[in-house]
């Protein structure tokens, strides 16, 4: 399927791995160009190489942290700098931390909204005007699961994954006069970094049965999602097929979340 994304632009924040780097190398893949920010940049130049030689030109990597929101306006200054526009935002960055409610002071609280929510925030009020002046395009937020899914060990990250949903919501009825698109993604257990350190180091790829069964239980379909499997989405949903689908928060999560909603 021709996803007709040859010649777009797009920005992915926390785009050094995981998801965010599977998207960014399936956009390159399409034909398009790509900015990616991170804190890390061993990560970033690790995507980079990735890559390869014959998409060199079309991927830019630049370190930022979105808890300082004088980071926001250069990575949106960059991106048009180096490809002259841009056409998709698609907001990753950020995760929070877990741990039971009484341990969690206000400051964790503020620190991890700083960048899961207000980073997409932040972000999305950066790039929507830059987008419209292309003509519209896409604003994916990838969010989480957990905003359907309520723990207690998780309420950082869960209520702002749900604030986040509403703010996908929110922004899409403001944007669509503008002819930009916005969609949310709620990915359940990815194979990440992340989803490995929390699971303790244990790896599902591991000869280790208990290991191996600990992932098998974490969905119906008995296994973990992998990277490319939410780029896939990503890539769909930023792309002209998906020309209807807008004001949605879209669940990935081997059917996870058991509710009507999602």
């Amino acid at each position: 399927m021709n996803l007709e994304l040859d010649g777009k632009v797009a920005i992915i924040t926390g785009g050094s791995k995981g998801i965010g780097r599977a998207a960014a190398l399936g956009f390159l893949n399409e034909g398009a160009s790509v900015l990616i920010c991170a804190r890390g940049r061993d990560s970033l130049d690790e995507t980079v190489a990735a890559a390869g030689h014959a998409a060199r030109e079309r991927i830019e990597a630049i370190t930022a942290d979105l808890t300082d929101g004088n980071a926001i306006p250069r990575i949106v200054a960059r991106c048009v700098e180096r490809f002259g526009r841009l056409d998709i935002l698609v907001n990753n960055a950020g995760s929070a931390r877990t741990g039971p409610f009484l341990d969690l002071s206000d400051e964790a609280w503020l620190s991890d909204w700083s960048l899961k929510f207000f980073g997409y925030v932040r972000m999305a009020r950066a790039a929507l005007p830059l987008i419209q002046q292309s003509g519209g395009g896409v604003i994916l937020n990838v969010i989480g699961a957990a905003a359907l899914n309520p723990r207690a060990s998780y309420t950082i990250g869960g209520a702002a994954n749900a604030a986040l949903n509403h703010f996908t919501k929110a922004l899409a009825e403001e944007a669509a006069p503008h002819g930009v698109r916005v969609v949310g993604i709620n990915p359940g257990p990815i194979l990440t970094e992340r989803l490995l350190k929390m699971r303790g180091g244990l790896d599902p790829r591991s000869a280790a049965q208990p290991a191996a069964e600990a992932f098998r239980t974490m969905t119906p379909l008995g296994r973990v999602g992998q990277p490319e499997e939410v780029a896939d989405l990503i890539l769909f949903l930023a792309s002209p097929r998906a020309a209807f689908i807008h004001g949605a928060n879209i669940t990935i999560d081997g059917g996870l979340t058991r509710g009507l909603m999602g």
